[in-house]
């Protein structure tokens, strides 16, 4: 193979240095050497709209990178309805807290919005790789950083705002990830109806026109 690593996709074989150079900007503290290492334990996938990427109940103790597009993870609760518990864009590492960290099978079910690309990859080998090299060891642990803040967030969001302030914050913060989320993923998000939902958006545009 000379010089070439060959990375394994869901289909194909792509070379290393190719994919390399798509997603470095995701991995600007890993050398050259750590981020091929990251890409021999995982996979590159990609997903049509509204594919199930991790389904609830495995036992897999998978996470990945949204490399582009977005997704949602959800739960179903007792009446048989969808819970969004998380929306997540490109940039962000996704997986289930609980599944990856204890013994019990992973409860969200993380489902594609628009076409989506992410980086597989097992979070026991991601351990392993973070003991070996020290690159790896600090996107880690900055990467259950991010976990903790966002979460953190959330909890705060829902508890100190109404529905139009956690909103507006979420358009602030994230303007690209609204283009493609779904409004009534949104609202579901934001734990209102997606009648609300729309008055709400109908009264900032109102406001946004009148000044």
């Amino acid at each position: 193979m000379g010089s070439f690593f060959y990375f394994r996709t869901k289909y194909d074989y792509m070379e290393i240095n190719e994919l390399t150079s798509s997603i470095r900007p995701y991995f600007s503290d890993l050398s050259d050497c750590e981020l091929q290492s990251l890409l021999a334990i995982s996979e590159f996938k990609t997903y049509k709209n509204k594919t199930i990427i991790l389904n609830g109940g495995n036992m897999l103790k998978k996470a990945f990178l949204v490399l582009k597009g977005s997704v949602r993870g959800f739960v179903i609760d007792n009446e048989g309805q969808e819970k969004n518990i998380l929306l997540r864009s490109k940039g962000i590492f996704v997986g289930d807290a609980e599944a990856l960290f204890t013994s019990q099978p992973q409860k969200l079910t993380i489902m594609s919005m628009d076409k989506t690309m992410v980086l597989m990859f097992s979070i026991g080998s991601f351990e392993k790789l973070a003991d070996e090299h020290k690159g790896v060891q600090k996107l880690y642990l900055n990467s259950l950083k991010e976990a903790i803040l966002r979460l953190t967030y959330r909890v705060n969001s829902m508890i100190t705002m109404n529905s139009e302030e956690r909103y507006l914050d979420l358009l602030e913060k994230n303007p690209d990830f609204l283009k493609d989320a779904y409004d009534k993923y949104v609202a579901n998000y934001l734990g209102i109806t997606a009648v609300s939902f729309s008055r709400i958006k109908k009264k900032l545009n109102k406001q946004q026109l009148n000044k």
